[in-house]
């Protein structure tokens, strides 16, 4: 089924039809955004592929996967979700695109691969896609909202919280390609302790050329400090950009953003010269030497929320090219 694109599509019962597993739908086409199936959900402008939302069953947490910059190459990861790349390191197969994952909520491991026989001194847990809950799309945006579960990993039945997720995605005046999140955790099943640690939240792991450090790099790293390579990481910063140059050799970045009203604003960065980088504003125990071991560390009682805004922008050029400093202060302005 192909549906023609108004000004403005609004399916706001959408979760009837577009949950894992079912049959595979076209919402939109013509010249604006469109998504086409279900698990994965994929995003289409026009005939470009631009991202995939994976459910993420199987790898314990749904993620973007790839997504195809202002370029039109891939600026994430392909492994593990493909292999063949010879450029690409085979480790931390939990680093999936681009996702959202807490490493200790109420003892429960909610970053790491379950199945990673590496890991299995810890107890995990898994976040589970539940399905869409709505999709407005016009030419130029599309945004789509999706409810999430967060579950013990061998006991499915018991359940730890829950999450809101709305996803918006456009592309700006200078052609890079951003998407803007907004998560909300929700303490819907007791009390939710998110444990202080550096791994989390809001994260990406990029390409081998984006990588700060090995034999395929070719980045570099800046923060709104002006802290720059690999001293960004553990370091409290309103945004951080690696940047450096796509497989093709464009000049390319990728910048994410911790909004003003965040949690804990400006958050910390675990952001390694390996290609990943994420906001965590849970880990201050473990970033900030002589802080309290559990410093970063959170409780949310039953029936408190706590939301998030982030955005990344998937940018040509440096951060200065880009105008990123600019960028985020209109970001504080939404």
């Amino acid at each position: 089924m192909k549906l023609p694109v108004p000004t403005l599509v609004i399916l706001s019962a959408f979760l009837a039809i577009f949950t894992p597993h079912s049959t595979a739908q076209v919402i939109g086409g013509g010249e604006g955004w469109s998504i086409r199936g279900t698990d994965p959900i994929q995003i289409f402008y026009g005939d470009q592929h631009v991202t995939s939302y994976e459910s993420g069953y199987e790898a314990g947490k749904p993620f973007f996967y790839p997504i195809n910059g202002p370029t039109g190459e891939n600026l994430t990861r392909h492994w593990p979700m493909k292999e063949g790349f010879e450029d690409e390191q085979t480790d931390h197969i939990h680093h999936r695109g681009m996702w959202y994952g807490l490493g200790n909520v109420n003892g429960l491991d909610f970053w790491h691969f379950p199945l990673d026989e590496k890991k299995q001194d810890k107890t995990f847990g898994s976040i589970r896609h539940k399905g869409m809950n709505g999709v407005t799309m016009s030419k130029d945006t599309i945004t789509f909202k999706t409810n999430s579960e967060w579950l013990a990993f061998d006991e499915d039945t018991k359940r730890v919280m829950s999450d809101r997720r709305e996803f918006r995605l456009f592309y700006d005046g200078s052609g890079s390609l951003v998407i803007d999140v907004t998560l909300t955790l929700v303490a819907d099943a007791g009390d939710v302790t998110i444990n202080d640690d550096k791994e989390g939240a809001w994260s990406i792991r990029t390409i081998p050329t984006l990588r700060l450090k090995g034999e395929h790099a070719k980045g570099d790293a800046i923060n709104s400090g002006g802290v720059a390579g690999k001293d960004v990481w553990g370091k409290r910063a309103k945004w951080v950009d690696y940047f450096g140059v796509d497989r093709a050799g464009n000049a390319v970045g990728i910048a994410m953003f911790d909004h003003p009203s965040n949690f804990r604003h400006p958050t910390w960065w675990h952001a390694r010269d390996y290609g990943l980088f994420t906001a965590n504003p849970f880990g201050q125990g473990h970033f900030e030497k002589g802080a309290p071991k559990e410093a970063g560390k959170h409780v949310l009682k039953n029936g408190e929320e706590l939301t998030f805004r982030y955005r990344t922008i998937f940018h040509k050029g440096s951060p200065d090219d880009a105008g990123i400093a600019t960028a985020y202060e209109a970001f504080t302005r939404k």
